[in-house]
């Protein structure tokens, strides 16, 4: 017993000299930097004296040192070498046990949050588990972008792509197909053909892909805010071409004029400039551009914010490259789009865009007066080529396709026929030009309705056209004139390609020559016509004819 009491007397001091020693590392790291090396108190003194003694008081030493260290494993982690880490739990220093030197060394502020960061039992797929000593996947994936899990063969398994649509029934009994972009077609059996299905999950797709017309009282009342600018715009373009037509009678009647008394009507303002409204002006200006740049080059980049406007007449693009009077192009260019729309996207986009090196800049066109306006110098637009041009726009954001799956092309509905007539024919007797299309459009008849009738009579190939209601029609015609024989030449009749135009204009020599023959066939027909004349006076006043007194009557 007296053993036992001295050797709790000595933990108890052991102990005792631990506290005081933890006490004085504690206040030499609050007032001092942390020293390369420190001594934490030695847990496993009490054993390894306990050790010298005798056997009989070696399990009671076992247990007191397992006592102390059970206090201090809890605040014991291991890093991702396995070296053991000591966490003070009153001044959270961490400190890392020292193999080589055989002492605690504390750890620095970049290995403390590095193995904070780094975890050696969990990674980004996968955590140990210690009871299975197995890793275990966090997340049990199913199917990946290529790969999906067979529960039956327990592996994985590529996936099959779907290349074809899919067909089937409806609840109708109609047949349906669907493609591999998830578009339901269902089948047309009067046309033969598959259509797409119109149905809101179509007409969502359109939209977000063609845009929203708006059909509410808003877009009413927009669509009512334009049709009165439009129709204030021609009563104003009415009253200037009313005001220039009175001037130019004034001028050419002065004395009329005159006489003409002024009423109370206020007179007519004459035409002005005028500032044009950016909600309605499609003109962009562009500078900055490189100095060998190309039209071409120059419509691709203007094309990518909308579509162009063309010019009715010449189908070409309305750009415009500035250039000085030597032909070299200055770096700016004007754009005119169809769209208001495309004329803010070209603001946010293509301004401060780098074309080649060159940062472009982009703004609203404004256009500016030089000297005296003058209304005679702007460009009147004829009704034909207004309504040509609302056409072509109406044709451009129309989203129906020119033709429908398994349709043929409308340049197929007509018949080119060559080898028919020599030009130096008509020439000759311009009359037979309307006999020879009565009986192309008589015997065309036979295989279905004729549209039009066209004769090339310049055409050296001796052409013509026919224009037939179907394809079908078209192809009955070609079968029936290709390799027939009129007036001893052999005819060759195909498709007309879309593309070849057979109309040859006339030149100014051959116009002049045509008016010479044909002022000198009046001064024949004249001449002619005199020498009738003449003699029909001669026959009268001849003696033969002349009947003398008694002479019977005939």
């Amino acid at each position: 017993m007296s053993d036992e009491g001295e050797c709790k007397s000595e933990q108890l001091e052991k102990s005792e000299e631990a506290e005081e020693k933890k006490e004085k590392v504690e206040g030499q790291e609050a007032t001092s930097p942390i020293p390369n090396t420190i001594s934490v108190p030695e847990v496993d003194d009490t054993a390894t004296e306990n050790k010298n003694q005798s056997d009989n008081h070696a399990d009671k030493t076992d247990e007191t040192s397992s006592q102390d260290f059970a206090a201090y494993e809890e605040h014991m982690t291991y890093g991702a070498d396995g070296g053991a880490i000591y966490t003070d739990p009153s001044t959270k220093q961490k400190y890392k046990w020292c193999a080589t030197g055989n002492n605690w060394q504390p750890l620095s502020i970049d290995e403390t949050v590095a193995g904070q960061a780094g975890d050696p039992y969990e990674n980004e797929h996968y955590k140990w588990c210690p009871k299975t000593q197995q890793w275990l996947p966090k997340k049990q994936e199913t199917e990946t972008e290529h790969y999906k899990w067979d529960d039956e063969k327990k592996k994985w398994v590529p996936k099959q792509p779907n290349q074809e649509g899919v067909y089937g029934v409806d609840e109708h009994g109609e047949r349906t197909y669907t493609d591999k972009d998830g578009v339901e077609f269902f089948w047309d059996a009067t046309k033969s053909a598959w259509f797409p299905k119109i149905d809101d999950d179509f007409m969502a797709r359109y939209q977000m892909n063609y845009g929203f017309i708006d059909n509410t009282s808003a877009g009413e009342k927009e669509k009512a805010e334009k049709e009165a600018a439009e129709a204030k715009r021609k009563e104003e373009e009415l009253k200037r071409m009313t005001a220039e037509a009175e001037a130019a009678m004034s001028r050419d009647n002065p004395a009329s004029s005159a006489a003409v008394p002024t009423g109370k009507r206020k007179a007519q303002e004459p035409p002005k400039w005028f500032e044009m409204d950016p909600s309605q002006n499609t003109k962009v200006y562009v500078s900055n551009l490189p100095l060998d740049i190309t039209m071409d080059e120059f419509a691709d980049l203007m094309g990518k914010c909308g579509m162009v406007m063309r010019d009715p007449q010449t189908q070409k693009f309305k750009l415009k490259l500035y250039a000085e009077k030597d032909g070299q192009i200055k770096g700016d260019g004007l754009c005119d789009y169809i769209k208001v729309e495309s004329v803010n996207l070209a603001l946010k986009i293509l301004d401060e865009y780098n074309l080649r090196g060159h940062k472009i800049r982009v703004q609203r066109a404004q256009f500016q007066m030089r000297g005296e306006y003058n209304p005679a110098l702007k460009p009147k637009r004829k009704k034909k080529d207004k309504e040509k041009l609302q056409k072509m726009k109406e044709k451009l954001f129309d989203w129906r396709p020119d033709k429908m799956r398994g349709e043929r092309s409308k340049n197929e509905k007509t018949v080119i026929i060559k080898n028919l007539f020599t030009p130096e024919l008509f020439e000759k007797e311009v009359e037979l030009i309307l006999e020879y299309q009565n009986n192309l459009r008589e015997e065309c008849s036979k295989c279905g309705m004729v549209r039009k009738v066209v004769i090339y009579d310049r055409h050296p190939e001796g052409v013509a056209q026919i224009n037939m209601a179907s394809p079908e029609e078209a192809d009955l015609v070609i079968q029936m004139m290709q390799g027939r024989f009129f007036g001893q030449r052999q005819l060759s009749a195909e498709s007309w390609d879309g593309k070849t135009k057979y109309k040859i204009d006339e030149s100014a020599v051959e116009a002049h020559e045509r008016l010479s023959k044909w002022d000198e066939f009046l001064a024949e027909e004249e001449t002619d016509k005199k020498a009738s004349e003449e003699k029909k006076e001669e026959d009268v006043d001849s003696p033969e004819t002349q009947l003398l007194p008694g002479d019977a009557t005939p």
